[in-house]
């Protein structure tokens, strides 16, 4: 059985997937920007092999926040994968997935600040901002996301109590979908058995008004 994660709220598509007994884990990344809706179930398809659909144990995706298009068409398609397999479907935000790889490639933790700040350009000159508490495993929500506007982030980041790292996110975040994998499985493993009917999209602004 496998652990199957999509990341596709950057103009990127990303895929990673774990093998539950064996622990091992790959991920790609495709640049199908304007073509992510063309490719994206192609592109799992031949991820997925040499496994079959009903292989799957547990879907997780990338909810937001990010590019509106991609987010959406990532979490439909992972809902509708999750409720035709009748599999659990974890949806992960995009923000604790970046701290979360930006954990994963650190050599020693024990000389790393507490926490992770992560914020992400958003419309009108506001920005998303999240802080997360560094764990052994996976990196715990300190500060959920929101959307501030600038100088609310930056007061917000001068008056945190505790020594964090920022992280300003960029484009090319598909390859966080390893963070959206290791976040989901520490939730699998802790038996958590979430629906594909709580999972939404994280939007955080109308695309078009406030």
């Amino acid at each position: 059985m496998i652990g199957l994660a999509i990341h596709t709220s950057s103009p990127e598509l990303g895929l990673a997937l774990i093998h539950l007994e064996e622990e091992t884990t790959r991920s790609r990344v495709w640049p199908l920007g304007r073509d992510l809706t063309q490719y994206l179930h192609t592109c799992l398809q031949d991820f997925v092999q040499p496994y079959q659909w009903r292989d799957i144990a547990y879907l997780a995706v990338a909810k937001g926040p990010g590019g509106f298009t991609g987010t959406r068409i990532g979490v439909v398609v992972a809902r509708t994968l999750a409720q035709q397999l009748s599999v659990p479907l974890f949806g992960i935000s995009s923000l604790a997935a970046i701290a979360q790889q930006h954990q994963q490639t650190l050599s020693d933790q024990s000389t790393q600040p507490s926490h992770i700040a992560v914020s992400m350009q958003a419309q009108r000159g506001d920005v998303f901002g999240a802080i997360y508490q560094r764990q052994a495993a996976v990196v715990q929500v300190a500060l959920a996301d929101a959307v501030y506007s600038q100088a609310d982030w930056d007061s917000k980041l001068r008056t945190w109590s505790t020594p964090y790292d920022l992280i300003q996110a960029e484009d090319g975040l598909a390859h966080t979908v390893t963070g959206v994998l290791a976040l989901a499985h520490s939730q699998w493993q802790g038996s958590d058995r979430p629906s594909w009917e709580t999972v939404l999209p994280f939007y955080g602004q109308h695309p078009v008004h406030r």
